[in-house]
């Protein structure tokens, strides 16, 4: 990763670089604020364009964002397995036969049909209905929004990742001498 070090290769250089990371970490977080792909992918495409690419950094966001997308993950779960365990505390019931096929489409299922089938195992009191109903929503709230948050943080990894492989598969082209992109050595 040497040959990926900026040109004078000194501390102000390594501390751009630092703050450049940051500043992707900022776009990523602005990205799932507004559900939009757009701010990272624009500061990935100016990285893209500088002489030569700023590749290491890519990797290190790239790297960033692996590292959120496993956490988004482990929420999800996490959430449902929350409320599973309410739940079967709380009403003394089993749910996991209804999420167990489809662990990680929790989030789709329709509150009111999961209403009515615990309803068909256990009777409810109104009271425990609305309070069940309650808990279901907000978890249903939480991996959703988890759920979507790791959709985008994928497609983000994925684009990074894509370009990444497009640009090492240039540097070794041009590095065989075999650059079908011709003699200006860049992406059209």
């Amino acid at each position: 990763m040497i040959a990926d070090m900026p040109p004078g290769n000194d501390f102000s250089d390594i501390h751009d670089i630092d703050s450049l990371r940051q500043q992707a970490i900022t776009l990523y977080e602005r990205c799932l604020t507004e559900d939009t792909l757009a701010p990272l992918i624009r500061f990935v495409d100016d990285q893209i364009i500088v002489n030569p690419p700023r590749t290491q950094l890519l990797r290190d966001v790239a790297d960033d964002l692996h590292q959120r997308l496993v956490a988004l993950q482990e929420q999800y779960f996490e959430a449902r397995d929350r409320v599973l365990y309410l739940v079967r505390t709380r009403f003394d019931l089993d749910l996991s036969a209804l999420i167990s096929p489809s662990p990680e489409t929790y989030h789709r299922l329709p509150i009111d049909e999961l209403i009515n089938t615990i309803c068909l195992q256990k009777s409810l009191t109104a009271e425990e209905e609305g309070r069940l109903r309650r808990i279901l929503k907000v978890s249903h709230g939480i991996a959703t929004q988890v759920f979507n948050d790791a959709l985008l943080t994928q497609e983000l990894h994925s684009y990074i990742n894509d370009w990444l492989t497009a640009l090492n598969t240039q540097n070794a082209r041009r590095q065989a001498g075999d650059d079908p992109l011709g003699k200006d050595k860049h992406i059209q």
